[in-house]
């Protein structure tokens, strides 16, 4: 195998979920995070996988924390 070969084959390494540890992530992680949302190990994420973290992190903030943070950034 040349070098050429070896960049084209999919390296099932590169695609793993930093959330659920799962291959197949088909986005890049968001840089801003609710207080309290699980940070992802790495920088790939499934989609389905940082909404469902983003949901429950933003419903576990009283709408007074949610002000406060969004005054932040």
């Amino acid at each position: 195998m040349n070098d050429e070969t070896k960049h084209d084959e999919p390296n099932e390494d590169e695609d793993i979920c930093g959330l659920c540890g799962e291959p197949g992530a088909d986005k890049l992680a968001h840089l801003c995070h609710w207080p309290g949302e699980q940070i992802p190990d790495g920088p790939l994420v499934h989609a389905e996988c940082e909404q469902a973290e983003c949901k429950r992190a933003h419903a576990e903030l009283s709408v007074a924390e949610r002000k406060a943070f969004l005054g932040l950034i």
